[in-house]
């Protein structure tokens, strides 16, 4: 007679399988890919949080786009896309859109001068941020 008892130890050991950005999983946030991505995500939480909920900071539609592009294309079914490699480049055109139009609206936030309220500097501070993610993870992307 054999002891076929299993311990919560014995099922701890397996791993179920964790799927990589390469073979058409999430990507990490630590590659290119990754980076341009978690920029998107600030971005509208930015959005959520401060334009829509609290009515203190807005952004441009054009970075609510680019963000929904980075957060989206990531997660696309890469079986059909990846045999003509469009999505780094993508990611990468995305990344540097998002940066270079952050920077034309630091530029105009700086013309302007309209932080009134520290909602509003923490809102903006937040979205410069997600602008230098994006740049450094567009520039991390190898095509």
């Amino acid at each position: 007679m054999t002891d076929e008892s299993h311990t919560p130890d014995d099922t701890a050991d397996q791993s179920p399988d964790v799927s990589t950005a390469a073979d058409g999983g999430n990507a990490d946030f630590s590659s290119g890919e990754g980076m341009v991505a978690l920029a998107g995500m600030i971005l509208l939480g930015v959005w959520l949080i401060f334009d829509v909920f609290l009515d203190e900071f807005g952004l441009a539609s054009t970075e609510l786009l680019l963000a929904v592009i980075a957060v989206a294309v990531p997660r696309m079914n890469r079986d059909s896309v990846e045999k003509v490699n469009t999505v780094p480049v993508i990611m990468k055109v995305t990344g540097y859109a998002i940066a270079i139009v952050g920077a034309f609206f630091i530029v105009e936030a700086i013309e302007e001068g309209f932080y009134d309220g520290a909602l509003t500097i923490v809102a903006a501070l937040i979205s410069y941020a997600a602008y230098a993610v994006a740049f450094l993870g567009a520039r991390s992307i190898n095509t």
